[in-house]
């Protein structure tokens, strides 16, 4: 009985050290990992980690892996990422340990043509995959490969998977493109459907849909199961390229480099819900309930998803260059300069500040010479990726 006591107290204690609030029009939060691109399924970049705690932060370790870094995952004690060879094509996988920000295990060369690759974690593995198709499955704890498969019918490679419900889901093109549902436990492929492009957009993924966008804001989503078309946005144009959707409050959040007003689609039909202000090449939004955070031509701003009103912007140094990420409540971006910010998500007050030591590079949705890169968090961290460092924060 006093043991019991003993660990109720503590507990209360570790959530009592960050306040939780469950927002209007919040999904099933993502608690404790990143497990893909924008941390979770949805790409929304929301998380909660009791252990992370309310800035300031302080640097528990930075790597230089020589070369440009990617979003990393973190999750099971491990914060894993890609970098790009400096000398010839491919990437090398590097598995951290959180604690040290020591190697777990030796790294890995993923070869590959050009300098993409990207990673997601789930069901207990690892999953890497690179420009040419390959797509593996690794033991988080080892390093161990437990399956490989090369994706068929296409040979470019640029949209970060997505683990779900024991699937790994991506895209593919080259001759059209072609969408993936790849099983996690053996590597065989579940089914695929046909899309107008298949570049640079990591599906995002929930119960009820897989959802893909490219360029023309040529929106698709599937059941998850069965790959079953449920609609199609279509638009008057097409052509190459994609941006990474965001599921939030209902909306699937879509941006077009090609010129057209970025949107949110009801996730149930895809019709358009609403329209708002971005540059083609704003980076995904994040989320928290109905508070969204945009970046916009180096500028932070809030906005409500249903009514789109601003209350507040933060400008920063006006280089404002990552996809936002939100853990607890507190907004987190960075710039080119390598400047970090935390923000109330609330206020927008800005409550703690360093220099990375090196600057944070756009997440580039469009070419291959880098893999993508982004914020992560999870295990008591922030994890920031700024041009060849990989760089972790925490209390």
């Amino acid at each position: 009985m006093k043991l019991r006591r003993t660990i109720t107290v503590l507990l209360g204690a570790a959530l009592s050290a960050v306040t939780l609030v469950t927002p209007v029009g919040a999904q099933p939060t993502q608690t404790g990992s990143s497990t893909t691109y924008q941390v979770n399924a949805r790409h929304d970049g929301s998380l909660v980690d009791t252990a992370v705690g309310a800035p300031p932060l302080s640097q528990k370790w930075s790597r230089d892996l020589g070369g440009s870094v990617s979003y990393p995952i973190v999750a099971g004690g491990r914060v894993f990422a890609t970098a790009a060879t400096p000398n010839g094509y491919g990437t090398t996988l590097y598995a951290i340990d959180a604690a040290t920000g020591e190697n777990a295990w030796k790294p890995v060369d993923l070869g590959g043509t050009y300098w993409w690759s990207a990673l997601a974690y789930g069901g207990g593995r690892l999953y890497a995959q690179t420009y040419d198709g390959t797509l593996t499955a690794y033991n988080p704890a080892t390093g161990a490969e437990i399956w490989t498969v090369k994706l068929p019918g296409q040979y470019s490679f640029t949209s970060p998977p997505t683990f779900a419900g024991g699937v790994v889901y991506t895209g593919g093109a080259g001759s059209g493109g072609t969408v993936y549902a790849v099983d996690a436990a053996d590597g065989a492929v579940r089914w695929t459907q046909p899309v107008a492009n298949g570049d640079n957009s990591s599906p995002a993924v929930t119960a009820n849909g897989v959802y893909v966008s490219y360029a023309c804001e040529q929106t698709y989503a599937f059941d998850p199961k069965s790959g079953s078309p449920i609609w199609h946005h279509r638009t008057d144009c097409s052509g190459g390229g994609g941006r990474t959707p965001v599921l939030a409050d209902g909306g699937v959040w879509i941006r077009d480099d090609a010129g057209m007003t970025p949107a949110a689609l009801n996730a149930a039909d895809g019709e358009v819900r609403s329209t708002y202000e971005a540059d083609g090449w704003s980076p995904a939004p994040a989320f928290d309930g109905r508070q969204g955070y945009f970046v916009d031509e180096g500028v932070l701003q809030e906005r409500h998803s249903r009514t789109l009103a601003t209350r507040w912007k933060f400008e920063g140094d006006g280089q404002i260059s990552t996809a936002p990420i939100v853990v607890n409540g507190y907004v987190y971006v960075g710039s080119r300069t390598g400047r970090l910010w935390a923000l109330n998500g609330a206020t927008g007050q800005s409550v703690w500040s360093t220099d990375v030591g090196a600057p944070i590079n756009d997440p580039d949705e469009h070419n291959v010479s880098q893999p993508l890169t982004g914020l992560g968090a999870g295990g008591g961290l922030v994890v920031v990726p700024a041009t060849d460092r990989l760089v972790a924060y925490g209390q």
